[in-house]
């Protein structure tokens, strides 16, 4: 059974987080120079309220790579996923470019150093070069890249196959240099109630397919909220060239299993509340009325 949404709900949030955006971009565009140091800080805050005002609470399983930039590589279920990788990884993200033009979304993502590629035509060459020099010089800032692998975002019920022709611009490290790639996996498995988001009700919080933007966000701002589960897997250390293909599909099966132990851990504990739930009394017929057996 799909759980109740509120059109209140929908419109003050909504109207909640456009006000949080206008303050958050103008508050994050004003530090140049001197304050520059602040917008890591701002971009944190912004992240937090923008998924918080969604009803959004975040579980985290396993460790982000600390000891360096990393080219981060997820599977991608919805817009979500933005601010609450962007909470928990100092990285700047790559989208693809018609995010650019996007009210709103697109004039954040151009602030915060999104890096815009062209995912049809015969570009491949020119991006892979920019791609390269986007992540020597965010790894020379002390940031990382955020690549969404499927190249589109799915319904969350699995991982689509990752494009390795986004892995080809770490499959050649420079001579005597090592890269980082860390797989997450992200995952909406709960509902606020603890209930799971299976079925049809992943398409409450996941954005895929025809789904329009303004439609689904007022359908996902109208309900309680959910949770989201993000699983930071082993690194993988690239010292030596290697095949992307091979790298790709080493990176797709860590984020696969971590999506399928957050559905699975929703299911059990959803069994198990069940289990102890108590079950209402039976009045026996037999007995005086107010007499519980």
């Amino acid at each position: 059974m799909t759980p109740a949404s509120s059109p209140l709900r929908a419109g003050a949030r909504l109207l909640a987080f456009l006000l949080l955006n206008v303050a958050m971009i103008v508050a994050y565009a004003v530090c140049l120079g001197p304050l520059r140091p602040w917008r890591r800080p701002i971009q944190v805050v912004w992240s937090k309220a923008c998924y918080r005002l969604a009803g959004i609470t975040v579980r985290v399983v396993g460790d982000a790579y600390r000891a360096g930039p990393a080219l981060t590589v997820a599977n991608h279920v919805s817009y979500l996923d933005i601010p609450i990788l962007a909470a928990l990884i100092d990285a700047a993200f790559v989208a693809k470019r018609e995010v650019a033009a996007w009210p709103l979304f697109g004039t954040a993502a151009r602030l915060t150093g999104t890096v815009f590629v062209n995912r049809s035509g015969g570009e491949a060459m020119s991006q892979r070069q920019e791609l390269i020099r986007r992540l020597a010089t965010a790894s020379a800032e002390g940031r990382g890249l955020i690549l969404f692998a499927e190249g589109t975002s799915t319904d969350g019920s699995g991982v689509a196959p990752f494009k390795s022709s986004l892995f080809s611009i770490v499959e050649r490290p420079p001579e005597g240099s090592r890269l980082v790639l860390q797989p997450v996996s992200i995952a909406y498995p709960r509902y606020a109630d603890g209930s799971a988001l299976t079925g049809e009700r992943r398409a409450l919080y996941c954005w895929f397919g025809d789904a329009g933007l303004m439609a689904h966000m007022w359908r996902m701002m109208s309900m309680k909220g959910a949770e989201a589960e993000v699983r930071f897997h082993p690194p993988i250390v690239i010292d030596a060239p290697v095949h992307r293909k091979a790298l790709a599909r080493q990176a797709e099966a860590a984020v696969a299993a971590g999506v399928d132990a957050a559905f699975a851990g929703a299911t059990a504990d959803a069994a198990n509340a069940a289990e102890r739930s108590p079950v209402e009394p039976i009045r026996s017929a037999r007995v005086p009325a107010g007499v519980w057996r």
